[in-house]
């Protein structure tokens, strides 16, 4: 049996919102943040957190990092259960617009090598590989690509 059709809003984060981010990345990520990383980031001037939510509850989350005219996406994550479905796009989306609003020149990010659907999500989106960091995952131990577009 197939995946139900999801219909989720993307939108800014909320402080009430920290607690189910933080879920995500635990169950996305092998190397996820802890809340208290969560926490203390989302309270910092340059963290920018967009969620996707059902009307039931958040499904997915991205944070971006603004930085004089450079954006960085420092995270992104959809529930297993409602991948697939166009979340990740969406957030990714409304990042970029955001990131415009903000008078953001470029944006990059870093993906594992292993993460091909992801450098396909990138690639979709103009993204390029400018380079390779040798072994800057854990929990494994991974290289990753350097990945950016103009905006």
């Amino acid at each position: 049996m197939g995946k139900a059709a999801c219909r989720f809003v993307i939108e800014e984060a909320l402080a009430s919102d920290i607690l189910a981010i933080y879920e995500i990345g635990r169950i996305c990520f092998s190397d996820a943040w802890r809340k208290e990383t969560v926490n203390h980031d989302f309270q910092g001037t340059h963290s920018h957190y967009l969620v996707a939510r059902t009307s039931e509850k958040v499904i997915g989350y991205a944070c971006f990092w603004y930085v004089l005219d450079e954006a960085q996406l420092v995270n992104i994550g959809v529930l297993p259960e409602f991948r697939k479905q166009g979340a990740a796009k969406a957030i990714l989306e409304a990042g970029i617009d955001k990131a415009l609003e903000n008078d953001m020149k470029t944006m990059f990010l870093e993906v594992r090598v292993s993460n091909h659907g992801a450098q396909n999500l990138y690639k979709n989106f103009g993204f390029h590989v400018d380079g390779l960091r040798k072994s800057v995952y854990e929990l494994p131990v991974e290289d990753g690509y350097i990945m950016s577009r103009k905006l």
